[in-house]
């Protein structure tokens, strides 16, 4: 019925619509196992998909099983992108310090790396740089204290996180000084 409205015109079909199938998306994405911060990124994506393409529903009455495909494939697309990030227990392993025994070419181009990717973060959209930095500096990141931060909702911080890491990923990719391979 909302999605009819919302073909109709009126605008706020669409904030019904939102009130009315959330709890049955974030089901969905809870189905597949995600967290609670997860799934509220696979539901807010899913909401997002029917904002701009509710135009192309051929058959508005079939408006919640089409959502719940666009749930079912957004939960399947965001585990297949947490597949490839490996968690850390410790953050401290991450900025290790230069092995001793290490020459000093090994040092020199350790330090043009991290310099290439201060450069980079620094290239970042404010909003992106702060959600990978409280990530990787603070002790316990939270998604809540990243939200309070930036003053957005808690289930925008994945969707940033993943959109920065890309962003990252691509300027990485173009820098003459960086020689890793970032297709991941």
């Amino acid at each position: 019925m909302c999605i009819r409205r919302r073909l109709d015109g009126d605008p706020e079909a669409m904030t019904d619509l939102t009130h009315q199938v959330r709890p049955w998306l974030f089901h969905i994405a809870r189905s597949y196992r995600l967290s609670h911060e997860m799934a509220d990124d696979v539901v807010q994506s899913t909401l997002l998909t029917a904002l701009l393409h509710v135009h192309r529903l051929r058959d508005p009455g079939s408006g919640l099983s089409w959502l719940s495909v666009v749930a079912r494939r957004e939960a399947l697309r965001v585990i297949n992108l947490e597949r490839r990030y490996v968690c850390v227990a410790d953050v401290d392993s991450l900025h290790a310090v230069p092995d001793p025994s290490a020459g000093p070419e090994e040092i020199v181009l350790d330090e043009v790396d991290r310099a290439a990717v201060r450069r980079t973060i620094a290239k970042l959209p404010h909003r992106h740089r702060v959600v990978l930095e409280q990530l990787v500096h603070a002790d316990q990141p939270s998604y809540a204290a990243i939200s309070a931060a930036l003053e957005v909702p808690v289930g925008s911080i994945g969707p940033t996180r993943r959109r920065g890491l890309d962003r990252m990923r691509l300027l990485l990719a173009a820098d003459p000084e960086w020689d890793w391979d970032v297709s991941a």
